[in-house]
């Protein structure tokens, strides 16, 4: 059985959520790609498009949000995990929850400077497209707060689940998934 097959209720909800992240992602790239290339194409006959400028633009900042969501919760950001791999089992978990916290701090920081930003930038729109502002700054609050979570819930899996932290840091295997013995993929 695979592991969509094993997981139920919440896990479950939460697979579909992020599937339904990646499958936003392609649409934006897909857009981006369109616009980009139309606009190269416009441009060898003298005209071209303002507004996909744009569109191309706003793509482009919610593919980096939304994909920086991804990796965090797929443990695939840059990590360096030489000095947490060379302690003790007790040191492992004393410097993960050090990192953790400092990831909510950072997140946090971004959350509000992002939710600042958007508040400030309310009644401003863009100048070919006329989509809010707001919008693009939001992208940071949609990060952070989901950062966070992803967070917390690393902290959870360490603390209560009683997960290893090497295992916490490469993404591979859970506790409750029989395929993760067999190297079955990332949650």
């Amino acid at each position: 059985m695979s592991d969509r097959q094993h997981k139920s209720g919440l896990g479950s909800a939460v697979d579909k959520l992020f599937r339904a992240i990646e499958i936003l992602i392609a649409i934006f790239l897909g857009v981006m790609i369109f616009f980009t290339f139309l606009n190269v194409v416009l441009r060898q006959f003298g005209i071209g498009f303002a507004q996909t400028e744009e569109i191309s633009r706003i793509c482009f900042i919610y593919l980096i949000y939304l994909g920086s969501i991804i990796a965090a919760r797929e443990n695939q950001h840059l990590m360096i995990d030489t000095l947490i791999s060379k302690l003790p089992e007790v040191g492992q978990k004393i410097l993960y929850v050090i990192i953790q916290g400092l990831i909510i701090w950072l997140m946090a920081t971004l959350t509000n400077g992002a939710f600042t930003n958007a508040w400030n930038n309310r009644n401003d729109f863009w100048v070919a497209t006329h989509i809010p502002v707001f919008m693009v700054h939001f992208a940071g609050v949609l990060l952070g707060v989901s950062v966070i979570i992803i967070s917390i819930v690393n902290l959870y899996r360490m603390i209560v689940k009683k997960e290893p932290v090497m295992e916490l840091l490469t993404g591979h295997g859970n506790s409750d998934d029989p395929t993760a013995a067999e190297g079955g993929g990332l949650q």
